[in-house]
């Protein structure tokens, strides 16, 4: 069985497509890992090489001018808090009780890793050129996977940080 923990950076963005781009519901175990022709196919594929050009690379300067809201389809919504030292401060959006975790960019995208409530949680985060909501993959107790949006938060008129 395919541990998600195993899944390459390409892997886990070929997820984000299919979800994206063709409407792909939750995955859970098992996913089984892609040959070197299923990625070279997907990669070459026009749909593919478009949706990636939607994307782009986050910088660390990005990250940690800003606090960040993650949202997910069950309604679950955190807040993050990223220092430049790689330690990131988790919470509820409704709540003031916060965990550590640690963040760091592999290749553009921002990764994620904390336990909350019992669970250890390893979130992709990819940026999108034209939105400020960008798209994030989650894997959970590295059993399923849920898909996400993640907003920076900025003030609207000055463009400053809304950290505490």
């Amino acid at each position: 069985m395919t541990q998600y923990s195993r899944l390459s950076a390409l892997e886990r963005k070929i997820i984000l497509f299919n979800y994206e781009k063709n409407g792909a519901q939750n995955i859970t175990l098992p996913f089984t890992e892609l040959s070197d022709e299923d990625r070279s196919f997907i990669t070459t594929e026009g749909s593919f090489i478009l949706w990636e050009l939607e994307k782009r690379k986050l910088q660390g300067h990005e990250v940690v001018a800003h606090s960040w809201i993650i949202l997910a389809k069950d309604n679950m919504s955190l807040l993050l808090h990223f220092q430049e030292n790689n330690i990131l401060q988790i919470g509820e959006l409704f709540d003031h009780q916060y965990v550590d975790g640690v963040w760091f960019l592999d290749n553009g995208i921002l990764v994620l890793e904390f336990v909350y409530q019992q669970h250890h949680y390893d979130i992709n985060i990819i940026a999108n050129n034209n939105r400020l909501i960008h798209s994030a993959l989650q894997i959970i107790d590295n059993e399923s996977i849920e898909f996400l949006k993640v907003i920076p938060l900025s003030h609207a008129k000055y463009g400053k940080s809304l950290k505490d």
